[in-house]
């Protein structure tokens, strides 16, 4: 089981990106495997750009994984964000992983000017696109959003064939996309028992892609501690109805998404400081990860 944490819910609450860079380094330095950003771009509130933090992060860390849940594939042109990526997973020797999904909120996607109609066909056909461009070497690519003759792309990603790519979302469309085109499943949020049914069905329908699921990460997301009033109705999703502010109800609990076939666990804390946040993290290294190792 690999344990990761979110350091975008909020932003705000680090008062900058030196605590943000303080909290990569951190999480490194007591054994956990990486951290995550979402994405948004005119949604109220502070929103550092992933690619930009990821850069900073992956100089001021040696094998923290770093982890986009999400990122938005609508919001930039294929190519472009092909490049991106490739040329992140150089800078960081490797350390990327890309949860890709076609975005929800209406309103931004007006502000940027993109369709949000066609948001799901445009994310599958630019996934089948970037995948081309990774990997060959002299990529071409025609379809209904993007078209491309056979053209240079460098650099390729550093991971083979290219960076894991993780699909978000619960709907039939998302599961179908993790079983035809992604590496992995990364939902928004899930209880163990949810977890279970779907990844069920995501098997099944790879095996009628022709597709092998046994390589592919299943991961959740799980809140530690005592919610509190101030939390958003999108974070207090994420902890159980039970707070686990032990140990022993951490672990059980999380043997629960491990039965359920979860492979990876994104870990959500009840904090109210970047201090707060550090023990935390110091706290599920010492008390729950050995029990997982």
């Amino acid at each position: 089981m690999h344990f990761d944490v979110s350091v975008s819910s909020p932003y705000e609450k680090w008062g900058g990106t030196k605590a943000i860079g303080e909290a990569a380094k951190h999480a490194e330095a007591v054994g956990l495997y990486g951290v995550q950003f979402g994405e948004h771009v005119v949604t109220p509130g502070v929103w550092y750009d992933n690619f930009v933090l990821a850069s900073h992060l992956a100089t001021l860390t040696r094998k923290l994984r770093l982890t986009f849940s999400v990122l938005v594939v609508p919001y930039r042109p294929c190519i472009q964000t092909a490049k991106l990526i490739a040329t992140l997973d150089v800078i960081s020797q490797g350390r990327i992983n890309v949860t890709m999904t076609a975005g929800w909120m209406q309103h931004e996607f007006e502000a940027l000017g993109i369709p949000f109609e066609t948001r799901g066909p445009l994310t599958d056909e630019y996934i089948r696109a970037m995948k081309a461009l990774w990997t060959e070497e002299r990529p071409s690519f025609q379809g209904r959003f993007v078209s491309f003759p056979s053209i240079v792309f460098e650099p390729k990603c550093v991971q083979k064939p290219h960076v894991p790519i993780w699909i978000g979302g619960s709907k039939a469309r998302a599961l179908r996309r993790v079983a035809e085109l992604g590496d992995g499943w990364s939902p928004d949020a899930g209880t163990p028992d949810e977890m279970a049914a779907r990844i069920a069905t995501i098997k099944g329908m790879a095996k009628t892609y022709g597709r092998d699921s046994s390589a592919f990460t299943f991961a959740g997301t799980l809140g530690m501690g005592k919610p509190t009033l101030e939390m958003s109705p999108r974070v207090l999703k994420y902890y159980p109805e039970r707070p686990l502010e032990t140990p022993e109800q951490a672990i059980d609990y999380i043997r629960r998404y491990q039965q359920a076939g979860v492979s990876h666990l994104s870990l959500r804390f009840a904090w109210e400081s970047p201090a707060d946040y550090m023990r935390w993290m110091e706290w599920f290294a010492a008390k729950v990860m050995p029990a997982f190792r």
